[in-house]
């Protein structure tokens, strides 16, 4: 083989091998981090009055792993102003997996959530909730 059929040849194969390369990659699902990025950007400040709100607690609410149980508890002191909220089970790796929960205590100030009901892995919790005049945010790892 000659030197000129040997450049072609690599040419060829290079081409061969980006459009291989191309092809994989746009069948690849890319997951955003939240659907509704920019609106969430936008309202970045309003977040952080909850996260420092939720700071400047004495007692705050605790998320656990109990056996088989995600376990939310609240100190009584707050729970007495929970007027509403929710938690959001959010996978980061898979967006389809994300759950939303409405905040239901029961009497001892708890909620639990079966950890059979979500896939094993990384899970970030996002709790926020609405006192009579704050909103509160609390964010926490949990592995599965």
């Amino acid at each position: 083989m000659n030197w000129g059929k040997s450049i072609v040849l690599t040419f060829v194969l290079f081409a061969a091998l980006i459009i291989t390369l191309v092809v994989i990659s746009m069948k690849h699902d890319v997951n955003l981090v939240a659907t509704n990025y920019y609106e969430e950007e936008l309202a970045y400040e309003d977040q952080m009055n909850r996260i420092r709100n939720f700071d400047a607690l004495e007692t705050k609410p605790t998320i656990t792993r109990s056996g088989d149980q995600i376990i939310l508890k609240f100190p009584e002191s707050v729970a007495d102003l929970i007027e509403s909220g929710e938690i959001h089970f959010f996978r980061p790796s898979d967006y389809s997996a994300d759950k939303k929960i409405k905040i239901q205590l029961d009497n001892q100030y708890q909620q639990s959530f079966p950890a059979s009901a979500f896939k094993s892995g990384l899970w970030k919790t996002k709790l926020r909730w609405h006192s009579t005049s704050k909103e509160y945010f609390f964010e926490q790892n949990v592995i599965l």
